[in-house]
């Protein structure tokens, strides 16, 4: 279906119209921005945010770094030293990660995760009555850092 030269005619008045609005309304919104603020306010807002950036800046970098989780909060440890002989033995006999866990859960009752027991095969997991290797022995846990 073809237009016809004043139905074009229209749709191109409509379109200059439209663009002659939206020029007009730039105009007014950049002398409304001329007017609303003075090249010093403009300078003085900047340099009030760059102290505010750098006084914020330096309260981050000055804070203690955290201290690890020595409280012992999170996730406790639930495999001792008897399941992880048990799990290494279940492994050498060829069974899956998700298999052993599967197996302690049923026949041992103990509840294990698939997870766990690849931080177990891999020498990763330090089992439930042994020391964390995050504080080797004779060493105590740092003292608690108050954070803002």
């Amino acid at each position: 279906m073809q237009k016809t030269a004043e139905q074009l005619q229209r749709d191109l008045d409509r379109a200059e119209d439209y663009a002659r609005e939206v020029n007009d309304r730039i105009e007014q919104l950049r002398e409304q921005l001329k007017n609303s603020i003075s090249p010093a306010e403009y300078e003085r807002r900047i340099a009030d945010l760059k102290r505010e950036y750098e006084w914020k800046l330096l309260k981050i970098t000055s804070q203690p770094s955290r201290v690890l989780n020595w409280r012992g909060s999170g996730r406790k440890r639930i495999a001792s030293k008897e399941t992880v002989n048990k799990v290494l033995e279940l492994r050498r006999q060829g069974l899956s990660q998700a298999k052993i866990a599967a197996k302690l859960s049923g026949e041992h009752n103990i509840k294990i995760g698939a997870t766990t027991v690849g931080e177990i095969v891999r020498g990763t997991y330090t089992p439930l009555d042994e020391k964390s290797p995050l504080f080797p022995t004779g060493l105590s846990p740092p003292k608690a850092v108050k954070t803002p």
